[in-house]
């Protein structure tokens, strides 16, 4: 992945709505997924000087002008930047182990809406193979595991605030196959799954009712190494808006369950 300073007059402009900031982020991230790929091998990604930290005029300040504030995990195998191929100012990140929407992360938000423009857009990324879901999953199957996090309130107050996500994905699951789906082989990683999509769309449902920009969500697969959300028919990759209501979280659920069907059918097979 290569960053090529290029004359300010050769730079695309800065997403000038919501909609174009959620496309430039969507084939950001489809470039960094083609990284390493035979026929492509590498991304390259045009920047000015001020990515390296120099002014446009010498002397000057540098403005701090990103086009999208992101809620993101604070896991290292995520940086947000390069997941979504976007390069020093672009984004206004705030991570936070689970993407857990905090005080001080929506008050950091807060101030991004109201003294930057330039954001158009907010995002709030999960990302599969969460440790912080995993401790809340873990939480909820085995609950003596609760207690090694009981004492100590700050790491508490993250898995807490994460389980009525892994409730709502254990419902999706047993809606989708069944009651006795607990007792099977393999539920406990699709509850992990599940639960990551869970935690996002939750937290960018109650971020869209808060903030005055327009919020996405997403979750950053691992494996596919793309942004997205696991459906029925198989990874879909690109940033989904906050569902609008009870019924479309319900609906996004249920469409992340069943996406999780590979895994009971390999034991049960």
């Amino acid at each position: 992945m290569l960053w090529i300073e290029r004359p300010e007059g050769e730079l695309r402009p800065q997403p000038s709505s919501d909609a174009e900031a959620r496309e430039r982020l969507d084939a950001g991230s489809a470039g960094f997924a083609s990284v390493g790929a035979a026929d492509t091998g590498r991304l390259e990604v045009s920047v000015g000087a001020g990515a390296f930290g120099l002014p446009r005029t010498p002397g000057a300040g540098l403005p701090q002008e990103p086009f999208a504030a992101v809620l993101a995990c604070s896991d290292a195998r995520v940086p947000v930047e390069l997941v979504f191929g976007q390069a020093t100012n672009d984004l206004f990140v705030i991570r936070v182990a689970g993407n857990v929407p905090g005080t001080e992360c929506v008050g950091s938000l807060h101030y991004a809406m109201a003294n930057m423009a330039s954001v158009k857009l907010a995002v709030v990324l999960g990302h599969s193979q969460c440790g912080a879901v995993t401790a809340a999953v873990d939480a909820l199957l085995a609950p003596q595991t609760y207690l090694q996090v009981v004492h100590d309130p700050p790491l508490r107050a993250i898995v807490d605030s994460l389980l009525a996500g892994v409730r709502m994905a254990a419902l999706a699951l047993e809606a989708e196959f069944g009651a006795d789906v607990s007792s099977a082989g393999g539920f406990r990683d699709a509850l992990i799954a599940v639960s990551v999509v869970a935690n996002a769309a939750i937290t960018a449902t109650m971020l869209d009712r808060d903030l005055d920009r327009p919020v996405v969500y997403g979750v950053f697969d691992l494996h596919e190494r793309t942004v997205g959300v696991g459906s029925r028919d198989g990874w879909s990759p690109g940033l989904l808006a906050a569902p609008a209501d009870d019924a479309a979280l319900a609906a996004l659920l249920t469409a992340a369950a069943a996406a999780q069907a590979d895994k009971f059918t390999a034991d049960r097979g």
